[in-house]
């Protein structure tokens, strides 16, 4: 099953992305949005966040939240072709 949704990068350009897996973290109460883009396998994260009408994604620019984020990525996200500990 696909789960594509079209952004504006940086640029303000539309880009399509597919939504590998979205994760909350109930230490920060933060979601992290885990994708990669459509023409690049590699996974991203961002923050995710929503509101009634919208949402956005926000650059994780912290050192100790890319921590927990490579922790959540390591421990929640499949990744094809290996098995979480």
């Amino acid at each position: 099953m696909e789960n594509r949704l079209v952004v504006k990068n940086k640029d303000g350009k539309d880009e399509t992305i597919e939504v590998v897996d979205i994760i909350l973290d109930n230490e920060t109460g933060k979601k992290y949005m885990f994708y990669h883009l459509l023409d690049d396998e590699g996974i991203y994260a961002s923050i995710l966040k929503e509101s009634e009408t919208s949402f956005f994604l926000e650059t994780i620019t912290d050192e100790n939240e890319w921590a927990l984020v490579e922790e959540l990525l390591k421990n929640e996200v499949p990744i094809e072709g290996e098995e979480n500990e």
